[in-house]
């Protein structure tokens, strides 16, 4: 799976390499049920916001970004070592979710980064 983009304008917003970012908002966040993949990689985490919708999965929450939809508070990772385990944690997320980068807010700057966000339903 890779990254696609989702509304966004790459050249005109956003800085940073988004293959070494990941915004989380469900269980891998600090503290949350399986963060444990994410948390021996070298790297910093910063809280950041993110527009879209939430929603639910088999009991676990989803996003879908639409920049008119409202703001949600998320956790941005930035790593040098998140292109080795995009290949595992795209297995772990399954076919519920895709990889797309979208842009977050982080200290009042916008950034490109990837998040996995739910599938919609067909």
């Amino acid at each position: 799976m890779s990254a696609s983009l989702k509304g966004f304008n790459m050249a005109a917003e956003g800085s940073g390499n988004p293959e070494e970012k990941l915004i989380v908002y469900g269980s891998l966040v600090p503290g949350g049920l399986y963060h444990f993949l994410l948390a021996d990689l070298p790297g910093t985490w910063e809280q950041c916001v993110i527009q879209g919708r939430m929603g639910e999965c088999w009991g676990f929450r989803t996003f879908h970004y639409d920049v008119a939809g409202p703001e949600h508070s998320a956790w941005l990772l930035t790593s040098p070592a998140l292109p080795g385990i995009f290949p595992e944690l795209d297995d772990f997320e399954g076919e519920e979710y895709e990889r797309v980068i979208i842009p977050a807010r982080v200290n009042g700057a916008w950034v490109r980064a990837q998040i996995y966000a739910g599938k919609p339903v067909v």
